[in-house]
């Protein structure tokens, strides 16, 4: 089945139940679903780092950003890299059809209110008491949010900054200049495509990227502050909670503090 049959599959009368969400910080790596295949759906938003999906068919290839579908019944093995961070829903429907086939890439670039979809489905789980019927709710938005964004993946906007999104997220301190060249556009174009499809520049995506990863290792991992500001390359401690403050309204003990309540 191709992406446009599993989006036409999503937007069905398909009963979708989320079994669980996970915050994953991945120490281990490697897991295997080779021996005994996946037993429900996954949906996987890669945050950082990069996961090689290895099955019989070939190798999938995953890099922060992208929004991974995995089958149920799929056999695979993901390879993590040390820096691999994701949150993966899982779910499960009253019917499994012919969906027995390899991971799929469905957005190579997911915009911010996908990411905050899976955030709040992700807080809504772990810090809250919520019945299945208001997980199904939130689920089905983060769906149809989901299949709108991919549908507009095709336009000449949209493709610049993929690429340009892949530059940034694979080296931190690649300029502005750079990723224009390395995408054959002008820095202005680059500039109003980011503009256009994301509404920040492409500076401020890059900090975005990184106050999103801040956040995920905040909520999802034992990590100090001062572990957090080297991991993502911050001059010091005292700066990465200053741009973290102002991204959030928070210091990252308060935002800590926040999630834990």
């Amino acid at each position: 089945m191709d992406k446009e049959n599993v989006l036409r599959w999503f937007c069905s009368d398909v009963d979708f139940r989320v079994t669980k969400v996970l915050k994953q910080h991945w120490y281990k790596s490697k897991y295997s679903y080779l021996n005994d295949p996946r037993p429900d759906f996954g949906l996987m938003l890669l945050v950082s780092g990069r996961v090689d999906f290895l099955t019989e068919q070939g190798t999938v290839s995953a890099h922060a950003g992208n929004l991974v579908f995995l089958p149920k019944h799929s056999r695979y093995e993901a390879f993590f890299s040390d820096t691999a961070d994701d949150y993966l829903i899982c779910f499960d429907t009253n019917e499994n059809g012919s969906l027995s086939y390899s991971p799929m890439i469905l957005s190579e670039s997911a915009d911010v209110a996908c990411y905050e979809k899976f955030r709040n489905l992700s807080d809504e789980n772990k810090y809250t008491t919520r019945t299945q019927l208001y997980n199904k709710g939130s689920f089905l938005l983060l769906l149809d949010s989901m299949v709108e964004s991919v549908k507009n993946d095709s336009d000449e906007h949209t493709q610049i900054v993929k690429r340009a999104c892949e530059f940034l997220q694979k080296n931190e301190k690649i300029t502005i200049e750079q990723i224009a060249k390395n995408c054959a556009v002008s820095t202005s174009l680059l500039r109003q495509s980011f503009l256009e499809k994301l509404g920040i520049s492409p500076i401020q995506y890059r900090t975005e990227m990184k106050m999103r990863q801040a956040a995920y290792l905040i909520e999802s991992t034992n990590m100090t502050v001062s572990e957090i500001a080297e991991y993502l390359s911050f001059f010091d401690a005292a700066y990465f909670c200053k741009v973290f403050r102002s991204h959030t309204g928070m210091t990252p003990t308060q935002y800590a503090k926040s999630k834990r309540i």
